[in-house]
């Protein structure tokens, strides 16, 4: 059979629908992600408390910006699962289900009666995407797991203490995040087989190996190769170093020779230009180390302004290193859209990113709301073919919040 094409204007995942039961960052930014690719999401919470993003950071009407920062344009159906009524309201979800994701430790969803083969059963086209930390076995398997823990174990914190030896995280949650974007990967690659097979699988997705993977290649490069034989270089960690001046700093990539002619005399050592560290690409990604050393002590007054003429004369890499409360006014940010501002009755005025991939070349919106806690129960449950009579006896007794 012939898959009948969409319509150019369609998004890529018009017609898919995803459940996500989660709390924190990982499904809720990959089923967030997917959803701005035209997937239909229902996040299922618990009642009263919902997604601990909810009360974290700044927030309005009981919806923190890091909330709906992860949870844009989904449907909120609060529901306590370790009742009969939440099983049989998942279970009738997972029906017609494309994907299901989760972040539970493991066993949770087991002990709940919502395992992947009770679902794939009910439904052998669903793609159940299970989230762990640490993985489903050894020693920390059961443990809980948060972004800090994970860069502490994949190397992170090591990672930024290049000089002083002391260990440091990077201030993001930048494991949840690379989770999210491999829980979007897999998912859309599940989908492809499923357009072949017609069946849908089990995935296994831990923060730990998620994250490995991703600073394998720069991160570990140099304990990788392991024979005795290897050419040693510096690793990637070294060619890091902005370059501080008196009204800013500027981060730049000077990696051709005729870039660090320029950059010697620039920052007031136009001797070093006669040493054998800095004649050649060879001798200097050897050495990186001292050679990051000149743009830590610059010898010159010279503003960020006036440096970045020089640089880009040179058609060196470099850019002025942004202050938070600066990006929504750096004009590269506003040519290429990449944030949006608008209103929402909870939230009022906003501003947040559009979706960065442009399918066909068309830039997207995503300026939606995110849910209040249990803001579509009662729509979600009617589609279902439940009762509005069963639905007010689910939220007298607290089984079920509706808003």
């Amino acid at each position: 059979m012939i898959a009948k094409p969409r319509p150019s204007s369609e998004k890529p995942l018009a017609g898919i629908k995803i459940l996500e039961l989660s709390n924190m960052v990982t499904c809720a930014l990959a089923s967030m992600t997917m959803a701005a690719q035209g997937a239909e999401v229902i996040k299922i919470e618990p009642p009263g408390s919902g997604d601990i993003m909810r009360h974290l950071g700044h927030q309005k009407n009981g919806i923190s910006a890091l909330f709906h920062g992860c949870n844009r344009g989904k449907r909120s159906l609060a529901i306590d699962l370790k009742t009969p009524e939440g099983l049989e309201a998942v279970k009738a979800l997972a029906e017609d289900a494309d994907i299901l994701m989760h972040n539970y430790r493991p066993n949770v969803m087991e002990r709940l009666g919502l395992s992947s083969d009770i679902l794939r059963a009910i439904n052998p086209r669903l793609i159940y995407v299970a989230v762990t930390g640490f993985g489903t076995t050894g020693p920390k398997a059961g443990e809980p797991a948060y972004d800090h823990v994970i860069q502490g174990m994949a190397g992170f914190t090591d990672l930024q203490a290049p000089e002083d030896n002391e260990f440091n995280y990077i201030r993001t949650v930048l494991c949840d995040k690379v989770t999210a974007y491999t829980v979007c990967q897999a998912s859309t690659a599940a989908l492809v087989a499923r357009a072949s097979t017609n069946a849908g699988q089990h995935i296994d997705i831990s923060m730990l190996h998620a994250c490995l993977a991703f600073m394998w290649p720069d991160g570990m490069m140099q304990y990788t190769l392991q024979d005795k034989d290897v050419l040693p270089m510096s690793p990637m960690s070294d060619y890091y170093q902005t370059l501080n001046l008196h009204d800013g700093a500027i981060a730049l990539a000077a990696l051709q020779d005729s870039h660090w002619e320029v950059v010697l005399k620039l920052v007031g050592y136009p001797e070093l230009l006669e040493d054998p560290i800095f004649s050649s690409v060879a001798s200097r990604l050897s050495n990186m180390a001292r050679v990051n050393g000149v743009l830590k002590k610059p010898r010159t007054t010279i503003g960020v302004a006036k440096a970045l003429d020089i640089l880009r004369a040179a058609d060196i890499p470099c850019a002025r290193c942004e202050r938070r409360d600066s990006l929504m006014e750096n004009l590269q940010i506003q040519a290429i859209g990449a944030l949006e501002t608008y209103v929402t009755d909870t939230l009022g005025k906003q501003t947040l990113p559009t979706p960065p991939i442009q399918f066909a070349g068309a830039a997207t919106s995503q300026a939606e709301p995110s849910p209040m806690l249990g803001e579509h129960s009662r729509a979600i449950l009617l589609e279902l073919e439940w009762t509005e009579t069963r639905i007010n006896s689910l939220i007298e007794q607290k089984i079920l919040q509706s808003k």
